[in-house]
């Protein structure tokens, strides 16, 4: 009987192993959430403007901006209920302040060449909250 039950055993443990290596995905829930919204600035006296939400799923909406090389003005709303956001362009000097819940902040920066960079929420970086700014030839 202890052959038995030694079998028995190394078989659940077998299956064990089986099913947790089958899990291929190993982000958080968190990061496999979508990027959604892609939008693209509108002249207001002299500036191109974007609002951008920020929300409780480490998200920005839209998560694709396309500008122009220029003046840009970005207006982030915190349309959560929880945790603060700002909107940071990687490698530039512009960053909004953190917003909290329900409050909106902005930052107004020149658009760089064109080419595509990286903006972020500098404290949910790691949960995935990022976009793409696409600055588009004159």
């Amino acid at each position: 009987m202890p052959v038995a039950r030694f079998a028995a055993a190394a078989a659940t443990a077998a299956v064990a192993v089986l099913a947790a290596s089958a899990c291929s995905n190993t982000q958080a829930s968190v990061n496999r959430r979508p990027h959604t919204g892609v939008t693209t600035a509108v002249l207001a006296g002299g500036l191109q403007v974007v609002t951008v939400d920020a929300n409780d799923l480490y998200r920005f909406d839209p998560s694709t901006i396309y500008v122009h090389p220029g003046r840009v003005e970005i207006d982030l709303v915190n349309i959560g209920k929880g945790a603060p956001h700002d909107w940071s362009l990687l490698g530039f000097d512009a960053t909004t302040p953190l917003t909290g819940t329900g409050q909106r902040s902005s930052v107004t920066f020149t658009a760089p060449s064109p080419g595509t960079y990286t903006y972020v929420c500098t404290i949910h970086r790691k949960q995935g909250q990022t976009g793409t700014l696409v600055v588009l030839p004159d």
